[in-house]
């Protein structure tokens, strides 16, 4: 058996050796062995490796438009395999709703976290001020580097 876990903000996979009622140990892919505690673990899978996993969340997480993620999302509280069974299908798989998690975690200004793979969608309101600020920044980085071009030239 394989576990998805969050450890140091950072999505690590690897292969349980040992597993007891508050922790688990975990050799990852590098071969280093872990102690995760139980909290911590995301996801459960039996297929496939966590390599690969992770390859094909993190290609399949490209793909998830987020706007159209936010307006289904639901009001309350929900976690990541709950969005990819609405964005995705019903019988979502792992590779699935990694991606869902990696696509909402990189994506604070849609969603909040609200706890170990949980999230929360982002008011309107809100969101709409964190999407013109981040388009301001484009325009201004922009500009820039157009100033830098007129300078070297």
């Amino acid at each position: 058996m394989f576990v998805l876990f969050e450890e140091a903000g950072k999505f690590q996979a690897g292969r349980v050796l040992s597993e007891a009622e508050a922790s688990a140990q975990v050799e990852l892919e590098t071969g280093k062995r872990v102690k995760v505690k139980a909290a911590h673990i995301l996801l459960k899978f039996d297929k496939p490796s966590p390599a690969d996993l992770v390859a094909q969340a993190q290609a399949l997480a490209q793909e998830i438009e987020l706007q159209l993620a936010w307006e289904f999302a639901p009001e309350e509280e929900f976690g990541f395999a709950d969005l990819a069974r609405d964005y995705f299908s019903a019988q979502a798989g792992a590779a699935q709703q990694v991606a869902a998690l990696l696509r909402l975690f990189e994506a604070p200004h849609y969603f909040r976290r609200a706890g170990k793979g949980r999230f929360k969608k982002a008011p309107a309101e809100i969101l709409q001020q964190a999407l013109a600020a981040i388009e301001k920044k484009k325009q201004v980085l922009a500009q820039i580097k157009a100033w830098a071009g007129e300078l070297a030239a």
